[in-house]
């Protein structure tokens, strides 16, 4: 009987673990100070129409990148939220305000008055400062992927090295130390080295790279490029 209680037990905790894995935990809003260098939002949304991405490409990326991570429930909800970024980055930071807050890099980093400040529109001001709609498109879709641990983003090798250790796709694997001469798409080609026989391949376009099944490679180098977005095996 303790045998089968203790197995129950497990079962409840790693089901507990997987869904854990997912939530978004509230920040602590008595920490944070919100300030905006933002005087004028833009009006409006942006333009969905200047690239051929659709809802349902959005959903077959996430789902192409996160199956093994997440539910068909939880794939679809991902799905929802980061299209709402996209097409009205004004709602999506009232609607799913903490997801705006903790998506943003190092979101509860303090100044040197031990200060947490933050723009209390991350999205919208995303928007407002970027040179245009495409450029948006890219930034919000990358920086709610590495929210839920789908992608990266790191310009030395030493944050590619740290940003692998965060990502479902590989954070239980174990890759050489950094080398004096690395950059991040020389250390990403190490990586493929070790994932390749597992069937998994990373892919970069600039400082931004992913993980995903060898076999998932060709079809999301084309729906990112719907975006305008293109991906490829890192330099050796």
């Amino acid at each position: 009987m303790k045998h089968y209680c203790l197995i129950l037990f497990l079962i409840i905790c790693g089901a507990m673990q997987t869904i854990a894995q997912s939530v978004d935990i509230k920040p602590d809003y008595t920490t944070i100070r919100f300030y905006s260098k933002v005087k004028d939002y833009k009006k409006g949304v942006p333009d969905i129409e200047k690239i051929q991405l659709k809802k349902a490409d959005l959903n077959k990326i996430v789902s192409l990148l996160g199956e093994d991570f997440y539910t068909d429930k939880e794939i679809t909800a991902i799905t929802d939220k980061v299209w709402l970024a996209l097409i009205d980055p004004k709602k999506f930071d009232y609607v799913f305000k903490d997801i705006a807050v903790q998506s943003i890099p190092n979101w509860n980093k303090k100044n040197f008055k031990g200060e947490i400040v933050i723009e209390p529109n991350p999205f919208l001001a995303k928007w407002t400062t970027s040179q245009n709609d495409i450029i948006y498109f890219k930034e919000a879709l990358g920086q709610l992927l590495t929210h839920f641990k789908l992608m990266a983003y790191s310009e030395e090798a030493k944050d590619t090295k740290k940003a692998l250790k965060r990502m479902f796709a590989t954070e239980n694997y174990k890759f050489r130390p950094i080398r004096g001469n690395d950059w991040p798409s020389f250390y990403l080609n190490s990586v493929n080295a070790v994932i390749n026989p597992k069937k998994l391949t990373a892919l970069m376009s600039n400082f931004d790279f992913f993980i995903c099944k060898s076999e998932s490679t060709d079809t999301l180098i084309e729906l990112f490029a719907k975006m305008d977005w293109h991906f490829c095996l890192p330099e050796k």
